[in-house]
């Protein structure tokens, strides 16, 4: 074959391959390199139609002749990190792309790859400081300031990651993520701008079912129509899982006369072959309590024996919590040991009174995890039961748990006070939530404007540093202590307002490293018999174990009680008025 056929069959690879002809691009180039032998270029070409054919061995395979070939190309490395990214080596992928940077340090592709990637795997100050960088020569590039914008969000810096996505729309007002990113921000601080700010994204998005969630929210904040919005979408949409979800949860919290399961119903009515909705449907009812329903529901869908892993867990966890545990025991026994069985199986061995065994389930899980909260949580109480002396450890140490003030006059508690009883918009408890008789807010509290909550942040980032600068020393194996030196951001964040009667339920908060509760307005009856006061340590009451707190804590307005996040914790009932707090989970 002659060389300018082969420029043609290579030509004709890359034009398929634009076009999304992904097989017929890597036919042409495989009788490209049966000519030509290991051309670099052609290699990288056929790596890349590997990948979005999804043969990963055959791409790497590519990449790795393409890089033997010219060693110190920068975009072959750069696909070959993306590659190793998506088969889910960060470690190799950044290794890749920090090789590609110390010979080229001026490689932009490769430099903005690296801060996406740092970014997924949590080091948040080097992917700014990677995009930083990139923006000294690059200032009008505005997908450096959207994704500038998103790791200011997942930082917690919402007014920077305001401005970030502000100055990507300024360079490029029809860039989607950037809209998308705006509104979202807007919809989080809770500002009227929320609203429009869907509206544009919509407008040039189309279709995008995340965007109209967003904007469902923003009609709420600002009045209402959303719940109606969302419940036709899913009527037309009945596989539509996250709208469901969503629906449920928003009529839930209006306190609606309609089920809130409803439109799950109506949809498995129209689908009934749909595995994935059913689940849906019996998760959302596990989450808002209603174990035996779920049970009910699933055995509808799967009479007889049940044998599907996925299914066998649900019925598990579903049987233990409605207290069939002989049922639950029959399921569990025909798992296997992955990891999150035996959690599961761990609580269950607890609720049967069994802390030994439980102990053996979970203490593989929490020592090779200090991540896994859900773990740690149910150990401590298994620890405790059993007399272990690690528990003393794990929960005991002088100062993993306290108090402080807030230092904030009476007139702006009060001040306080009137702006969150302005943003408790539901009329019940969300699905899935720990309190009871009572409204939680949305979005995240102290990402807001408003002057009294900038100075709460303000107050609570002290008492939080305090907090963490008096902790006992490091330990790599403790769950807290191992981020004892380490710089902190608050994650979710908002207002609880329980009213007579109101309580929290013993519960535990996966995702943070430090829990709290902040007070700003309390009943009279706190003051008597410890009504309204918060419990650390003691045991959820569905598990029947007897275990009191290991401290109670009187709530005073202005004062601010931390904990960490894996154990146990609730309130106590009063009988009358309002007990209005602010809550936090702390992250590092």
């Amino acid at each position: 074959m002659s060389q300018i056929d082969v420029n043609a069959l290579f030509g004709r690879a890359e034009t398929a391959f634009q076009a999304g002809r992904f097989d017929a691009a890597r036919k042409d180039l495989s009788v490209v390199l049966r000519v030509m032998g290991d051309h670099p270029q052609v290699l990288h070409l056929l790596a890349l139609c590997e990948m979005r054919l999804g043969h990963a061995s055959a791409a790497m395979s590519a990449f790795r002749k393409a890089l033997i070939a010219a060693p110190n190309d920068p975009q072959i490395s750069s696909n070959l990190a993306n590659l190793l990214d998506q088969q889910g080596d960060s470690v190799g992928a950044l290794q890749c792309l920090d090789r590609v940077l110390q010979r080229f340090p001026n490689a932009v592709d490769a430099r903005f790859n690296r801060a996406l990637l740092r970014q997924r795997v949590g080091d948040l100050p080097e992917a700014l400081r990677d995009l930083d960088q990139l923006l000294v020569t690059h200032r009008d590039d505005p997908r450096l300031w959207e994704a500038r914008g998103a790791i200011n969000r997942q930082r917690g810096d919402f007014q920077g990651a305001a401005a970030d996505y502000d100055r990507a729309l300024e360079l490029d007002p029809g860039r989607t993520i950037a809209l998308h990113g705006a509104a979202r921000i807007a919809l989080e601080r809770g500002q009227a701008s929320a609203l429009p700010a869907y509206r544009r994204a919509i407008a040039v998005a189309g279709d995008d079912p995340t965007l109209l969630l967003g904007l469902v929210e923003a009609m709420e904040l600002e009045g209402g129509g959303g719940i109606e919005l969302l419940a036709a979408r899913v009527a037309s949409q009945p596989d539509w899982i996250e709208g469901h979800a969503n629906l449920a949860r928003m009529r839930a919290e209006a306190g609606s006369d309609i089920d809130f399961t409803q439109s799950f119903v109506e949809a498995i009515d129209q689908l009934p072959a749909d595995r994935a909705l059913k689940m849906a449907y019996w998760r959302c009812l596990a989450l808002a309590g209603r174990y035996q329903d779920a049970l009910t529901a699933l055995d509808g869908a799967h009479p007889g024996v049940v044998t599907d892993p996925e299914l066998l867990l649900m019925e598990a966890v579903f049987a233990s919590e409605a207290g069939l545990l002989d049922r639950a025991d029959s399921a569990f026994a025909k798992l296997g040991a992955e990891a999150d069985v035996d959690l599961a199986r761990g609580r269950h061995a607890l609720r049967k009174g069994d802390p030994a065994l439980a102990v053996a389930l979970l203490e593989p899980l929490a020592l090779g995890n200090p991540g896994l909260v859900t773990a740690w949580a149910h150990l401590s109480l298994g620890w405790r039961l059993t007399g272990d002396p690690r528990h003393d450890w794990l929960c005991g140490q002088p100062g993993l748990y306290g108090t402080s003030d807030v230092e904030l006059e009476g007139h702006e508690l009060d001040a306080l006070a009137d702006q969150l009883r302005d943003l408790h918009l539901t009329r019940a408890h969300p699905i899935g939530q720990s309190l009871r008789g009572g409204t939680q807010t949305r979005g995240r509290l102290l990402a807001r404007d408003e002057p009294i909550i900038g100075l709460l942040r303000e107050r609570l980032a002290k008492a939080v540093g305090r907090h963490l600068s008096a902790l006992p020393p490091i330990d790599s194996a403790h769950p807290l202590l191992r981020f004892r030196d380490r710089n902190f951001a608050f994650a979710g964040s908002w207002s609880v307002r329980l009213c007579d009667r109101g309580y929290h339920v013993h519960h535990v908060h996966p995702e943070g490293v430090l829990s709290s509760a902040c007070y700003i307005a309390l009943p009279d009856s706190v003051a008597q018999e410890q009504q309204g006061w918060l419990e650390i340590g003691a045991a959820p009451a569905e598990l029947s174990l007897g275990l009191s707190p290991i401290a109670v804590i009187e709530p005073r307005p202005g004062r601010l009680a931390l904990f960490p996040s894996y154990l146990f914790h609730g309130t106590r009932p009063f009988p009358s008025g309002e007990r209005l707090t602010v809550a936090f989970d702390v992250v590092v």
